[in-house]
């Protein structure tokens, strides 16, 4: 590797101008991804230069207009993108944002570009970068880089295998007007993220089945390494626990049919009421009427969006956590949240969630989408209230400060050219 900035990095480990690159940041957005980011360019701040670069979507202001601000001791540059055009190209390349962020580029100079989305963003952003001979790192929080979804998941909510020219071609054809559209179009975004994905100096895999998928199709064992999340713990400091005679099951994040929100309701709608609750924490669409036209009884309680700050707050009011995602979730936050809190997790038994969570030891797993499983977990608690604190052992839950010291020695290596071996803990 060429690098420009090889000749500034010597034993001394100097202080570095990273530029972080993210599809959304807070308080705008504040799903796993985006708070994680935000965590870590804090961490990261304590010792380094980090400047964000971003999107938003502000229908009062211009498309592509720029807005920086100086927040929590970071430089954040936010690109206006208030209409999001719903063509097949456009979910991943966009040459206006290629124009606007290579200028930002020259402004910034930075030694190292570490990108944790660019859904909504452009591809083109990476070669901008290669170009200038800045190295590369990539945080993968989905499949986003295999699979233009990112969920690897189908219309109808099966569970895709994998990305290939003709299944691709059957989940997207809705984006074109003939099947030699499609084929060309496909064909164009196959090679593209093949090439793309070339140009990654170095990926981070948060769960061992995201990095196995992505080496499945393609990406070199030695240029993707496994390294689970790391949480600011102080801020979970705060939960009390505030019982109030029932087991209170709780959701947290975003209202989405891949989340299983809706097998979850139904689930609910067949335990016992009188002894237990649900608590749905979440920013509720449009849509949610459908969700609360499946709530059969009154122990379901909508509590709405909220802000990680107050995390602690919500998980004071939950006793058992349920993750029942239907697709190959990465290393869901939510989840690690609990165990820092001390709570059990009831999760689907797929993808990186059933790596995080020991069945009867740190909380259940369930056949995903099975409803009738999912009762049967959650009445052992019900029943068996007494599992809670069985359950409620210590889980280890690495801290943003290991995270980012670990993430710094990457970004030393990659200046000084060594080689970046594969981390597990």
């Amino acid at each position: 590797m060429n690098y420009k900035n090889y000749q500034k990095i010597n034993n001394k480990k100097k202080r570095l101008k990273i530029l972080i690159i993210i599809h959304g940041f807070p308080p705008y957005y504040m799903a796993g991804s985006e708070v994680y980011a935000w965590n870590k360019c804090r961490e990261l701040a304590k010792k380094h230069n980090v400047i964000i670069f971003t999107r938003i979507e502000d229908e009062y202001q211009k498309p592509y207009e720029i807005t920086e601000t100086i927040e929590d001791g970071l430089t954040i540059i936010r690109v206006n993108k208030p209409g999001r055009v719903y063509t097949f190209r456009s979910k991943y390349i966009d040459f206006k944002m290629a124009d606007v962020f290579r200028e930002k580029l020259k402004e910034i100079s930075p030694d190292i570009v570490h990108i944790d989305h660019l859904s909504h963003l452009t591809i083109q952003i990476i070669k901008i970068i290669k170009k200038n001979g800045i190295p590369i790192i990539f945080t993968l929080h989905d499949f986003w880089m295999l699979c233009i979804r990112g969920q690897l998941i189908q219309d109808d909510y099966s569970l895709c295998s994998g990305p290939s020219f003709e299944k691709c071609i059957n989940c997207n054809m809705k984006y074109f007007t003939s099947e030699l559209q499609a084929k060309l179009e496909i064909k164009r975004w196959l090679t593209s993220f093949s090439k793309i994905n070339n140009q990654i100096d170095l990926f981070i895999a948060p769960s061992r089945f995201l990095r196995n998928t992505y080496i499945n199709y393609g990406i070199p064992e030695d240029k993707i390494i496994y390294m689970d999340y790391g949480f600011d713990k102080q801020i979970i400091n705060g939960v009390k626990k505030q019982p109030n005679g029932k087991i209170r099951f709780g959701f947290l994040g975003r209202i989405i049919p891949v989340k299983g929100l809706a097998q979850l309701i139904e689930a609910f709608n067949n335990v016992d009421h009188s002894k237990s609750e649900l608590n749905i924490y979440g920013k509720m669409p449009s849509s949610s009427i459908y969700l609360k036209n499946r709530c059969k009884n009154n122990a379901i309680h909508f509590m709405g969006g909220y802000h990680y700050k107050e995390i602690s707050k919500i998980l004071s009011n939950i006793d058992i956590l349920v993750v029942p995602s239907i697709w190959y979730e990465n290393s869901p936050l939510v989840i690690h949240e609990a165990f820092l809190a001390k709570i059990p997790v009831i999760t689907s038994n797929l993808g990186g969630m059933a790596e995080l969570v020991s069945h009867k030891k740190n909380g259940l797993l369930f056949e995903p989408g099975n409803v009738e499983d999912l009762i049967e977990k959650m009445n052992i608690f019900i029943e068996n209230a007494e599992l809670i604190d069985i359950y409620s052992q210590k889980t280890y839950v690495r801290s943003i400060q290991e995270d980012v010291k670990e993430i710094e020695e990457l970004y030393y290596k990659l200046l000084k050219r060594e080689e970046v071996r594969f981390v597990v803990h």
